[in-house]
């Protein structure tokens, strides 16, 4: 009885969503999963309030995930005491809302444990996506249609590590300009979550076109000199 009420229940938010928003919630692919992807998530949590009132979800709650897990993925560093307090008041307004519904694995992970993840990895946990390598699927399949030997399998395979080798050499990498996600994207409470350091870079900027300007002067001061002897 209890399945056959959860089981219409989801058919009914399921629906919502397609007829109310166009996402397909929890739809199987065949061969590609399901279609609980980025994409899907982000545009979960950019109409909160939508959200809220088709799933019956505490609005505040919904907010805080979404404050959560975009300041994971912004690639920024990230403020660990501000985050971890954070995490554990939205920990507690999850006990205090669904008392009665254990915390999934996930969530408990990233609200009770995330701030030590973060702290002991080397970048931003946001560069630590699988982002780049599902990415580089795109590149596979540009690079084995268009850059390799169509004789066979093997000269193919061959081809095509020898192309993903260059293409991944760090010198080559560090030619292709990457772009940073904008903070005036971001609402304030994930800017506040976040080590901005614009001040100082733009404060550097400024002292190292001085040093530049200064540096120009005596350069053409000293020809000046030697052409006037």
């Amino acid at each position: 009885m209890i399945k056959l009420f959860l089981k219409k229940e989801k058919k009914y938010i399921q629906d919502r969503f397609r007829t109310e928003t166009g996402l397909l919630i929890d739809v199987v692919l065949q061969g590609k999963g399901t279609t609980n992807d980025g994409n899907t998530a982000r545009r979960f949590f950019k109409n909160a309030e939508l959200t809220s009132a088709i799933t019956n979800v505490d609005l505040q709650l919904i907010k805080r995930f979404g404050v959560i897990l975009k300041t994971m993925s912004s690639g920024y560093e990230i403020n660990l005491e501000k985050f971890e307090a954070y995490t554990l008041e939205t920990a507690e307004l999850y006990v205090s809302l669904y008392p009665w519904y254990y915390m999934p694995a996930s969530v408990h992970k990233i609200l009770i444990h995330g701030t030590d993840v973060i702290r002991s990895a080397l970048l931003p946990i946001g560069q630590l996506s699988e982002e780049a390598q599902e990415a580089r699927n795109k590149d596979f399949r540009n690079i084995r249609q268009n850059s390799t030997r169509q004789i066979n399998r093997i000269l193919q395979n061959e081809d095509l590590g020898h192309m993903l080798l260059v293409s991944s050499d760090p010198y080559i990498s560090s030619l292709k300009k990457t772009s940073k996600m904008n903070l005036k994207s971001f609402d304030e409470d994930i800017r506040a979550l976040l080590i901005v350091e614009g001040d100082k870079n733009s404060d550097s900027d400024s002292d190292s076109d001085k040093d530049d300007d200064s540096e120009r002067n005596i350069v053409e001061y000293s020809e000046n000199q030697n052409y006037n002897s």
